[in-house]
């Protein structure tokens, strides 16, 4: 009998859809963003933000065998959501930085 994973319901700010994934998952990827967010005093790319988890991933040793763009994209929108994270556009890029 196997047991079963805890789910986190992410909010997806612009299209208000909810998508549930594994908590552990979850977990990994926010304290990744996290951490790559709290390095940068501007704001970042998306693109940015998933090569800093993807570096995270690879300092920590943490093997990781889903898509990391897929699941970086679902919990930042959802620390979008929270308000952990701000976003804006400049000069036709949209940023990314933790709120103060």
């Amino acid at each position: 009998m196997s047991k079963l994973k805890e789910k986190i319901e992410c909010l997806n700010p612009n299209t208000r859809r909810k998508m549930n994934i594994d908590s552990e998952t979850y977990n990994l990827f926010s304290k990744a963003i996290y951490h790559t967010l709290k390095k940068e005093k501007r704001g970042i790319t998306y693109t940015e933000i998933v090569d800093g988890v993807k570096k995270c991933f690879k300092e920590n040793k943490t093997i990781f065998n889903g898509s990391v763009e897929w699941y970086a994209v679902t919990v930042k929108h959802d620390m979008v959501a929270n308000n952990i994270i701000d976003t804006w556009v400049e000069k036709g890029t949209r940023l990314h930085k933790l709120k103060k």
